[in-house]
C-alpha cells in the first residue's frame, strides 16, 4: 500500500507544482531572445503564445481523459514529461524553423494542461469544506510563477554565463521532476478517505453539456475571462496612457500581478463561506465599478485611482477560476470532476481573444478608454447572468448522474 500524506501537504504540494509549471505563462520573457536571435517578429511569437494557450486548454481536455481511464498518477507525470520535452526541443531552434517553435510550445501547452488538471482534480476533492479556498491557493501559485520564476529566467536568460539555452533546459527538468515528485503527495488516500466529499455519483461530460447551468455559467465566466485578460495583457500600455510615470507603471503591472494572486484566495474563501451566489455577484459588481472608474481615470489622465482600479481588475479576474474550480464539483459531482472541469476551462481559450479586440480598439481610436467601456458593459450582461444561473439551478435539477 503507497503511502498517503494529508491534505495540508497535498495542497502545499500541490501548489509547489502549480507555482513550477505556471512558468509557461511567463512568454514575454523566455520569447526575449528570438527576435533578435532569429528575426522572428513580434506578431509570430504572439501567435507561439497562443498556441500554447489553446493547447493548455486542449490538455486539460486530453489530462481530464486520460485521468478517467488510468488516474491522476499516470496523468500528472505523463504531463510532466510532455512538458519538459516541450521545452527541451526549444534547444533546437534556429533560423527558418519557426515551427519548431510552435510545435515546442504546443507540446509545452498540452503537458502543463495536463500537470494542471491533474492537480486542480487530486487536491480539491479533499476539500470539501474548503474548495474556494484549496483552489484559490493553488491557482495562486500558478499565477505567481511569472512573478516569481520568471524574474529568475530572465536574470538567466540575460546572464553571458549561463543564456537562454540552458534556461530552457533547466526549465523543462523543473517541470518533469516537479510532477513526477509531486504526484506522490497529491494523491488521494488509497479508500477513498475523503471528508464531507461530494458523492461519487455525477454527471458526464456529455450530460453536463445538456445542463442550463452550464451553458450560463460558462458564459459568464467567459466574459470575466475576457474581461480580465484583455486589460491585463494591455496594463502598461493603458497606466502609460493613464499619466502613469514609466518606472512606476513597470510597479504597478507587478501589483496587478499580486491582487490577480490574492484575488484568487479571497473570492475563494468568499465562495466557501457565502457560496455562487454571492462570489460570483461580488465580482461581477467589483469589476463593474472599476471598468467605469479605469475608462474615466485613462480618459482623464489621473494615475493613482486608475493604478488601484487595475489592480483590483487583476483581484477579479484571478476569481474566475478559483470559482469555475469549485462549481464543476458543485453543480456536476466528482465522478468526473477533472474532467468536466477542463471542459468548463475552455473558456480561458476563447477569453485570451479578447487581448486582440483591445489592441484593435486602441489602434483604431487611439485609446484604450473604448476597450474599458466595452468589457464594463459586457460585465452588465455578465451580472444579469447570475441571477439568471441563481433561478436555473434553484428550478431545475442536473441530468440524472452516472452511477
Amino acid at each position: 500500500m503507497r503511502r498517503s500524506f494529508s491534505r495540508a501537504a497535498a495542497l502545499a504540494a500541490g501548489t509547489a507544482v502549480m507555482l513550477i509549471n505556471g512558468v509557461i505563462y511567463a512568454w514575454s520573457i523566455y520569447s526575449t531572445p528570438f527576435g533578435g536571435a532569429f528575426g522572428w517578429t513580434s506578431a509570430e511569437l504572439g501567435l507561439c503564445f497562443t498556441v500554447m494557450l489553446g493547447c493548455f486548454c486542449l490538455g486539460g481536455v486530453l489530462g481530464g481523459a486520460v485521468a478517467e481511464r488510468r488516474g491522476v498518477g499516470f496523468s500528472i507525470p505523463a504531463g510532466g514529461a510532455l512538458g519538459c520535452a516541450g521545452y527541451l526541443l526549444c534547444m533546437l531552434l534556429g533560423e527558418g524553423r519557426l515551427w519548431l517553435l510552435y510545435a515546442a510550445f504546443a507540446a509545452a501547452g498540452l503537458g502543463v494542461g495536463m500537470v494542471y488538471n491533474g492537480v486542480i482534480s487530486a487536491v480539491v476533492p479533499r476539500f470539501a469544506d474548503k474548495k474556494g479556498f484549496a483552489s484559490g491557493v493553488l491557482l495562486m501559485g500558478f499565477g505567481a510563477s511569472t512573478l516569481v520564476l520568471g524574474t529568475l529566467a530572465a536574470q538567466l536568460i540575460e546572464s553571458p554565463a549561463f543564456g537562454w539555452r540552458p534556461t530552457y533546459a533547466a526549465t523543462g527538468a523543473l517541470i518533469f521532476l516537479s510532477a513526477v515528485i509531486g504526484r506522490f503527495f497529491v494523491l488521494p488516500p488509497e479508500g477513498g478517505e475523503r471528508r464531507e466529499a461530494a458523492p461519487k455519483a455525477g454527471l458526464g461530460t456529455v450530460q453536463m453539456l445538456k445542463t442550463a447551468r452550464f451553458w450560463v455559467f460558462f458564459a459568464l465566466a467567459l466574459i470575466g475571462t475576457g474581461f480580465g485578460s484583455g486589460l491585463i495583457a494591455h496594463a502598461s500600455y493603458i497606466f502609460t496612457e493613464g499619466g502613469v510615470p514609466q518606472r512606476l507603471a513597470a510597479v504597478a503591472v507587478g501589483l496587478v500581478s499580486v491582487m490577480n494572486g490574492l484575488g484568487r484566495i479571497a473570492f475563494g474563501a468568499l465562495h466557501d463561506r457565502f457560496g455562487f451566489r454571492v462570489s460570483l455577484t461580488a465580482d461581477a459588481l467589483l469589476y463593474i465599478a472599476c471598468g467605469v472608474t479605469a475608462a474615466l481615470c485613462v480618459s482623464g489622465g489621473v494615475s493613482v485611482p486608475l493604478i488601484a482600479a487595475m489592480m483590483l481588475i487583476g483581484a477579479c479576474y484571478g476569481a474566475v477560476p478559483t470559482i469555475s474550480a469549485s462549481v464543476a464539483q458543485e453543480f456536476f459531482g466528482e465522478r468526473h470532476y477533472g474532467q468536466n472541469l477542463s471542459v468548463l476551462n475552455l473558456n480561458i481559450l476563447v477569453g485570451a481573444f479578447a487581448s486582440t479586440i483591445a489592441g484593435g480598439i486602441q489602434t483604431a481610436a487611439g485609446s484604450y478608454s473604448g476597450a474599458i467601456w466595452l468589457f464594463t458593459g459586457l460585465e452588465l450582461v455578465s451580472l444579469a447572468l447570475v441571477f439568471v444561473l441563481m433561478r436555473v439551478v434553484k428550478s431545475s435539477a442536473p441530468a440524472s448522474p452516472e452511477a
